[in-house]
């Protein structure tokens, strides 16, 4: 099982991470030795209906595996962090999860610390998105991204030494 998560800016990537995915077990090296399930909220076909009776993280909790119960987590992220998860879920320390994708990066991270899996794999596009601050989204856009470079400061030590590894790139 691979689950993939990601914020909605990256959709370009998440669906061409699932057309890999769909290929894999078709790759002459591989056919017949591996099969490979993709967890994605919007896989089509496979994943869950976002119903108005609960938060969207609660409708993917309950219709989805966790990141935690899965072989391998692709994490995205580029400009936005995502949408702030409601006060029900909470870190160790008592503060929210910025958002849906914090949440199944860190159900993964503190599953795999104990467990060795599942897999994580994180990466961060780096192409440069213009902000207009003169636009009514320009501050929350400002934000967003504010909050993503928060996320990545816990990479790295404080003298700048990497304390865990993700993968640039520019462009899907």
């Amino acid at each position: 099982r691979v689950f993939l998560s990601s914020p909605g800016d990256v959709s370009e990537e998440r669906q061409l991470a699932m057309d890999v995915m769909e290929q894999v077990p078709y790759n002459p090296q591989l056919r017949g030795k591996i099969s490979l399930e993709v967890v994605a909220w919007d896989k089509p076909g496979a994943g869950t209906p976002l119903l108005a009776n609960m938060t969207p993280q609660e409708a993917i909790n309950q219709g989805l595996p966790r990141p935690s119960e899965c072989d391998i987590v692709i994490v995205l992220f580029w400009t936005r962090i995502g949408t702030l998860l409601s006060d029900t879920h909470k870190k160790a320390d008592g503060s929210r999860y910025l958002s849906g994708t914090e949440w199944e990066y860190w159900d993964a991270f503190n599953h795999a610390k104990i467990h060795k899996t599942p897999y994580i794999v994180v990466y961060r596009r780096t192409e440069r998105l213009l902000i207009d601050p003169m636009t009514r989204d320009g501050a929350e856009k400002f934000s967003q991204i504010m909050m993503v470079n928060s996320f990545f400061k816990d990479f790295t030590n404080p003298d700048g030494s990497f304390q865990k590894g993700y993968n640039n790139y520019n462009k899907p």
